[in-house]
């Protein structure tokens, strides 16, 4: 009877051990990339200071955060995290991900994308310009490449989990400063691919919607800073006198000391609207970007 009963307290405990829902996130950010890179300053690791401190007072201990800032924002630590979350998460958990960085629009390997270009996120050892034979882009982190390690996760967490992720990165546009007031541009108009580049055959199923709906999978919401098409400005707060990304300062600003709870198409909307007032007095042209594979589903995200 003893053994039984010792058998059923270990089954009880495995059970409320796999099925307690943990809040985990990654976040990623970058400011200075090595000067042979070719990648102008911005300030994604100030966003940062907005970010980290939400996600506290929202259900995410310290320890279940996983910082890369700067040289530490490596393509191989970023694999490295992606693959720590995986391992560590169980059914029903909550994870946000979330990039401050450049982007970059590049050619597309194997023939899904129907303009032909690939977008990735810009990682701190990733060059601006192709170089044969030097730097051909291996650490770049392409849209592809992310959707994998987003599904392996969307698979582990299950149909109770859930997956927020951030993007306040752009995939076109300039990377230089523009104007008088110093405005900060975090992406490229360059796309990068070799001169005798040769677009592979489109598949029949090309397509730009990545988020593909799956009952066994984890739901999960994206929110891009702009369109592809579409320069990513930063955002100058006069009061700490700091810049920040743009999608940054209005994912903070929304949710700071607010307890409402928000849909994905809720949240999304009242973003966009934010920016559009950001952006409508600098006269930029900046639309956030939005997908999900269920809109109407409630973020469990935020208390």
């Amino acid at each position: 009877m003893k053994n039984k009963l010792n058998v059923l307290f270990l089954l009880l405990f495995i059970s409320l051990m796999t099925s307690a829902q943990t809040n985990r996130a990654l976040f990623v950010g970058i400011d200075n990339y090595p000067e042979t890179s070719g990648w102008p300053k911005i300030h994604g690791a100030n966003d940062a200071e907005l970010i980290i401190p939400l996600l506290k007072a929202n259900g995410y201990s310290s320890k279940n955060i996983i910082q890369l800032l700067n040289g530490q924002a490596t393509k191989a630590n970023i694999l490295n995290a992606f693959q720590k979350l995986q391992t560590q998460s169980v059914k029903g958990d909550c994870i946000y991900i979330h990039f401050s960085c450049h982007g970059q629009q590049m050619a597309d390997d194997d023939g899904d994308e129907l303009d032909e270009l690939d977008e990735a996120l810009i990682p701190y050892d990733a060059d601006r310009r192709y170089k044969k034979g030097l730097y051909e882009g291996a650490n770049h982190l392409r849209d592809d490449e992310l959707e994998r390690l987003l599904n392996k996760i969307r698979t582990k967490i299950g149909a109770t989990g859930n997956i927020i992720v951030v993007l306040d990165a752009c995939h076109s546009g300039t990377g230089t400063r523009e104007g008088d007031d110093e405005e900060f541009i975090r992406g490229t108009s360059y796309i990068f691919k070799p001169d005798n580049y040769i677009k592979p055959a489109l598949k029949k199923d090309a397509s730009k919607n990545r988020l593909i709906p799956n009952p066994q999978m984890a739901s999960i919401t994206v929110f891009s800073a702009c369109k592809e098409d579409e320069k990513n400005y930063e955002h100058y707060d006069n009061r700490p006198q700091k810049h920040y990304g743009s999608l940054s300062h209005a994912l903070y600003t929304t949710l700071k000391n607010n307890q409402t709870t928000y849909t994905s198409k809720q949240l999304a909307n009242i973003l966009e609207n934010k920016m559009k007032t950001m952006f409508n007095e600098k006269r930029w042209k900046q639309t956030p970007f939005f997908e999900s594979t269920n809109p109407d589903n409630t973020l469990k995200f935020w208390k």
